[in-house]
């Protein structure tokens, strides 16, 4: 995700504050993977890691629809 769209306000609500869902690696605890970048007001979901596994990334999208659909 470059940094523009990161900077961009939500298009949904307008809302510039948003949640980054990362996965720390087990190996490098400064390390960590980006899952899905989120607006925090109203959930919009802006990124999703395209390298994820395709069970991985339904249940994070399911997870994040019950939470904020």
């Amino acid at each position: 995700m470059k940094l523009e769209e990161l900077l961009a306000p939500c298009p949904e609500c307008g809302s510039k504050d948003k949640i980054a869902l990362r996965r720390l690696l087990d190996n490098h605890r400064a390390h960590a993977e980006m899952n899905a970048v989120k607006c925090e007001e109203c959930g919009y979901v802006f990124f999703v890691n395209e390298d994820m596994e395709p069970d991985e990334k339904k249940k994070l999208l399911n997870e994040l629809n019950k939470v904020y659909g």
